[in-house]
């Protein structure tokens, strides 16, 4: 169906239209005129002209008729000028307008930044407040919104379902998430994909396909480096202790499982004693002393993030056993670096959450901007111990 609106160029061409015939009707009757003007010439117009070259006696005669027909000439040479000039004007935008059109199309495209919420696990992990300051820096450098928010208690799903919800209801450009519950967040994803804003994990995926890209370490990959590692330190026996973090989180199944299965597979004599589950440090630093208190003879106690590993370093100290167990795990706090630096754990896994946090805002501005994102992207993560902290590469991904 046709749009009735007339615009202000169609007003412009209609009034063109009008000028230009009532010129041409005026040029029509001057060329009457002129035409009968010179009746009785036979020479015309042309023959006239030289005529008055010639016979200038003649036209000394007639000196009042020959001035009316030279302005009558310069009329129409006028006419003639302002025809070319309105059918120009008639087929042009005046440069005004055309500068107000462009300002107009700059605006729409370089006006207001994009809106970006950031759904994170704890806001007080040290690895997460890592994550944060890289999310700030990628808003900074990008010239983007930022809303960070984070359960106050490490691991607390429904806080962080409360949170994702209400980012949901804000309707921001785009949403990021390091999932706690790998499940209970589809639902409100499926919400989100439902009014167009495009969902972006990290740390760990879901069980979903909505999330544009999911950012993480491959679990398997390294609590398989781990296995071997630690199978390496040990020479392939001896009991082991687990404490993972959750079993909800993708992560949290995966280190825990990952690292059972792979231990298994590379060193069947080493026997799996115990499994326990906190993220809370104070609670795992009781379950760690309990559980070494019930094993005494178990070469290695394992834990899946950094706050597992200060309560399994604080149960150590206050058991006076370092040295006597080996530990390992994941991330890299203050804590844990200077345990491995003298010898009391023996091994972790670094995984850049400043990097993880920065490219996972910058991810999702490239896809608004209108650029291919991979479905999946492995974060980078390295195995360090007191031989190799403080290798370049290893060192920019540590934290404090």
């Amino acid at each position: 169906m046709k749009s009735s609106m007339i615009h202000k160029k169609d007003i412009h061409d209609i009034q063109y239209q009008h000028i230009l015939y009532g010129i041409l009707l005026s040029f029509k009757l001057e060329v009457i005129w002129m035409a009968k003007s010179m009746q009785g010439n036979k020479f015309g117009i042309r023959p006239y002209i030289k005529c008055n070259l010639q016979w200038k006696n003649t036209l000394r005669n007639k000196k009042t008729g020959g001035i009316q027909m030279r302005k009558k000439v310069i009329a129409l040479v006028m006419v003639l000028c302002m025809i070319l000039v309105l059918c120009a004007c008639g087929q042009q935008t005046s440069p005004a307008a055309e500068s107000t059109a462009t300002a107009e199309n700059e605006a729409v495209n370089t006006s207001g930044a994009y809106n970006i919420w950031v759904c994170d696990k704890s806001a007080i992990h040290q690895y997460h407040r890592t994550i944060k300051l890289g999310c700030e820096a990628a808003a900074k450098d990008l010239g983007v919104s930022l809303t960070y928010d984070a359960p106050a208690v490490s691991g607390d799903a429904a806080a962080q379902l409360d949170m994702f919800a209400t980012a949901v209801a804000a309707k921001p450009d785009a949403i990021c998430i390091g999932a706690i519950d790998q499940e209970a967040v589809v639902a409100t994803m499926q919400k989100a994909k439902d009014v167009g804003i495009p969902i972006f994990c990290y740390d760990n995926g879901v069980n979903s396909d909505i999330p544009v890209t999911t950012l993480a370490t491959n679990d398997i990959d390294a609590t398989r480096t781990l296995a071997e590692k630690i199978g390496e330190g040990c020479g392939g026996e001896g009991g082991v202790l687990v404490i993972g973090h959750d079993q909800t989180s993708k992560n949290g199944v995966e280190r825990t499982d990952g690292f059972i299965d792979a231990l298994g597979e590379l060193y069947p004599n080493m026997e799996i004693l115990d499994v326990q589950y906190s993220n809370d440090a104070a609670v795992v630093t009781e379950i760690a002393k309990s559980m070494i208190t019930t094993y005494p003879d178990a070469a290695v106690i394992y834990g899946t993030c950094d706050n597992v590993i200060n309560g399994i370093l604080n149960a150590v100290s206050e058991l006076g056993v370092e040295g006597k167990i080996k530990v390992i795990g994941y991330d890299s706090g203050k804590q844990q670096t200077d345990a491995v630096r003298v010898g009391t754990i023996f091994g972790s896994i670094t995984q850049a959450p400043y990097s993880q946090g920065y490219d996972i805002v910058n991810y999702a501005v490239d896809y608004l901007n209108g650029k291919d994102i991979p479905a999946s992207i492995n974060a980078t993560y390295y195995f360090y111990n007191a031989q190799n902290i403080d290798d370049p590469e290893i060192a920019q991904c540590l934290y404090d």
